[in-house]
This record gives structure tokens, C-alpha cells and sequence, in this order.
């Protein structure tokens, strides 16, 4: 991957705090990046990261494990992370 574009990759991360991801294909439109991108950015977050996430088949989302991207950037948990409420349309 040549960049991450930081917008993407926030929106992205608050999308996964929230659990309202949507299907990989969702939210790869969602994040207006190809699928095949968007499963870039999730390895970036994975393996460069480190960061846990994981996907739920049943609920059709991504969600944080046991730490997430604020706990890698040094928080426990922003106050934008503790908001659990996905006031968003998972199709958009």
C-alpha cells in the first residue's frame, strides 16, 4: 500500500467503535475505496497496527477486540470510542 488516507481510516475506525460497519462490500462504499483496498486498510490495521479487529458474521459488522485504535495511539478509550450508538444507515 503506497498511503492510507487518514480521513478514510478514521471514519473507518469510528464505524468499527460503533459497530455498524456493514458487509465488506458496505463498507468499502461506504469508505468509497475498491474491496480489494479496503481489505488493504484492514491488514494495515492488523498487522502495521496492530490493532485487533474482527469480524461478526451474524451481526454483519467489524468490531474492536481487545484493543483498538485509540488504545495503540496511547488512550484507553476516547469518548468517541465509548459511543456504542450507530446513528448511521449501515447501507449508506
Amino acid at each position: 500500500m503506497k498511503y492510507v488516507d487518514l480521513k478514510k481510516l478514521l471514519y473507518m475506525d469510528s464505524l468499527i467503535q460503533r459497530e455498524c460497519t456493514g458487509t465488506p462490500g458496505k463498507l468499502a462504499r461506504r469508505l468509497e475505496l475498491s474491496r480489494a483496498t479496503f481489505f488493504e486498510y484492514l491488514a494495515y490495521l492488523r498487522n502495521e497496527l496492530m490493532v485487533d479487529v474482527r469480524y461478526d458474521e451474524y451481526r454483519e459488522t467489524y468490531y474492536y477486540g481487545d484493543n483498538d485504535l485509540c488504545s495503540i495511539l496511547g488512550n484507553k478509550r476516547c469518548s468517541v470510542c465509548q459511543e456504542k450508538y450507530c446513528f448511521e444507515s449501515a447501507d449508506n
